[in-house]
């Protein structure tokens, strides 16, 4: 079956594709690993049916078309990816609470004539923290670095639903640092938050000591001689490291050495078996889901957000 699919191209073969029919939607798509976790999931529960990659343009409206004719198809629902997020919250007639607040819905599911929303990214989070840490979010300390970025706002939004024990901003000089902030105390009233340059080396020392989970949402990694986005010598065996990057990175690698670290698989898999629950009402195998993401098989480098820091 081929890699990526145009809409046309699944209207012309349909019959090619079993049902139950689910999607990945995005632009660029290619490099998803959303099928594999996905098809892996429905092979371990004995659910038949198909699941593709989807490339949508990105002129206005075409996200809408392309959901709406996808529907017509018989599809049960989709995964939706960069740039389409935001416009899958406006599709969608109901979404969850955290798609509401983030403006940002990752899983439609097409059920009694209604398009479902739901933001599974910042629970997957929260998941993938107590399954492959054993770290509960809500007793924790943490400092995300990135914050004002997609990625990092969005757990951030979490860890105030859930109530964490502190939430550290950590961010390059911007005003949307402390406007995030402020929204977060509105939502949170009761959350103790503070914000930090990441550029101030003595401030994210401080912050460091104070937090026990710590969350790389920024870019740097992905390219050959990006600099740290913490000095790792500020780390201890009491922390976990959260590096939304897929591929093993230099902070992945140096913080081994120091405490505990979860990549961006983890988080993938755990927001990828919530969206499965969404559509089949049943738990999905993670085991078989996060071998079909293992060291080797993994053509991306990053969670699928995009990051401003």
């Amino acid at each position: 079956m081929q890699t990526v699919w145009t809409i046309e191209e699944l209207e012309a073969q349909i019959g090619a594709l079993p049902a139950p029919r689910l999607a990945v939607v995005g632009n660029p798509i290619a490099h998803s690993l959303s099928p594999d976790m996905q098809l892996a999931a429905m092979r371990a529960a004995y659910v038949g049916g198909s699941y593709v990659r989807l490339s949508c343009p990105k002129e206005e409206g075409a996200f809408r078309e392309h959901v709406e004719r996808l529907r017509g198809l018989g599809f049960l629902g989709v995964n939706v990816t960069v740039p389409f997020k935001r416009e899958a919250r406006v599709v969608a007639n109901e979404v969850d609470r955290l798609s509401e607040l983030s403006g940002a819905t990752n899983t439609l599911v097409f059920r009694g004539g209604k398009i479902e929303g739901f933001n599974t990214d910042g629970p997957g989070f929260e998941h993938a923290l107590e399954v492959h840490c054993g770290r509960k979010l809500a007793d924790e300390r943490v400092l995300i670095i990135g914050a004002c970025g997609g990625a990092g706002s969005a757990l951030a939004m979490q860890c105030a639903l859930t109530g964490c024990r502190r939430l550290v901003l950590a961010n390059r000089p911007r005003p949307e640092l402390e406007q995030l902030a402020a929204r977060l105390c509105d939502i949170a009233p009761r959350l103790d938050i503070a914000t930090c340059s990441m550029l101030d080396d003595e401030k994210m020392r401080m912050a460091v000591q104070d937090v026990d989970i710590i969350v790389n949402a920024t870019s740097l990694g992905l390219a050959a001689g990006d600099p740290l986005p913490i000095a790792t010598e500020m780390l201890c065996a009491e922390h976990v490291v959260f590096d939304l990057i897929t591929h093993l990175t230099p902070l992945q690698q140096a913080a081994t050495a120091k405490c505990h670290v979860c990549d961006g698989r983890d988080m993938l898999v755990g927001q990828g078996a919530l969206s499965f629950k969404k559509w089949f009402g049943k738990e999905a195998d993670e085991k078989a889901m996060r071998a079909a993401v293992a060291d080797g098989a993994c053509p991306f480098t990053i969670y699928d957000v995009r990051f401003t820091i």
